[in-house]
């Protein structure tokens, strides 16, 4: 990759921001590969700016998480040795959330060859035209007042299936789950939650797969300078995550999301209008 700090600083602000909106950040980061002349990216650095993002969630909702380890833990003792019962409601986010962890970590095992088999420009455009309409028609009628209990194991499932195909460019993880919750009624601020502890396994498992890509390309193309680059990119991503988690819990009692459409679709119209010139 280029060696200038200042490009690893922009592309982990954008993979980091990108990452928790409702667009895809798989063609973003494609993008910025095509856009500076780039096929691919060290492991390393995805390694770097996935535990950035990941990092970023984990400071976001730390109480939420410890919150949902206690009940958990609660849960499973023997109702005679409890002091009080569990908080249910946080079970079965739990529940939910571990729902999605197969298509997850299928979707991050298979992100490197996902993402250079569907990075053509013209399957690219398509695929954020479709991203920012599935993410605005639910939105367009509100939503509900739903939670948890109107969840199911398969909704789990169907949110982490979107989730792992946010690996193709294109597709937004982020936009598939909080469509599918919003079409079934739920809240959106509570949807965006479950979405994002959905998230956090994603990261968790990108990150094992950028590890074992690191010993598979070779230790020996690593370099001081890389790493210190990496570390830069993955305090961006940090920033950048932190920063449209804060957007999103806004316009979750706001407006909703679906701005995030309109950028979707004039980025795909951008993408598909280059392709038609190249």
């Amino acid at each position: 990759m280029n060696d200038h700090p200042l490009l690893y600083l922009l592309y982990g602000l954008v993979s980091g921001f990108s990452q928790f909106v409702p667009v895809s950040a798989s063609a973003h980061q494609s993008l910025f590969y095509q856009l500076l002349g780039l096929d691919s990216s060290h492991p390393l650095l995805l390694l770097f700016v996935h535990g950035g993002a990941l990092g970023a969630l984990i400071w976001m909702y730390r109480k939420r998480l410890l919150h949902i380890r206690r009940e958990l833990q609660i849960a499973a003792l023997p109702a005679s040795r409890r002091k009080r019962p569990a908080d249910m409601s946080a079970v079965l986010d739990a529940k939910l959330t571990m729902a999605a962890l197969l298509p997850v970590l299928v979707g991050a095992a298979l992100s490197f060859v996902a993402a250079k088999a569907a990075s053509n420009l013209i399957w690219m455009s398509l695929l954020l035209i479709a991203s920012a309409t599935y993410t605005f028609l639910p939105d367009y009628r509100l939503g509900g007042d739903r939670s948890g209990s109107a969840m199911s194991p398969m909704d789990g499932l169907l949110m982490g299936l979107m989730a792992g195909l946010s690996v193709i460019p294109g597709v937004s993880a982020v936009g598939g789950m909080l469509a599918l919750g919003l079409l079934r009624k739920c809240d959106r601020s509570y949807i965006l939650e479950i979405a994002y502890l959905i998230m956090a396994l994603f990261l968790a498992g990108l990150m094992v797969t950028d590890f074992i890509c690191i010993f598979v390309v070779g230790l020996g193309t690593l370099s001081v300078r890389l790493l210190l680059c990496s570390l830069l990119a993955a305090a961006a991503a940090f920033g950048g995550g932190v920063a449209a988690v804060l957007l999103m819990r806004f316009l979750s009692v706001r407006d909703g999301f679906s701005g995030f459409s309109y950028y979707g679709w004039g980025l795909g119209l951008l993408i598909f209008i280059l392709y038609l010139m190249v």
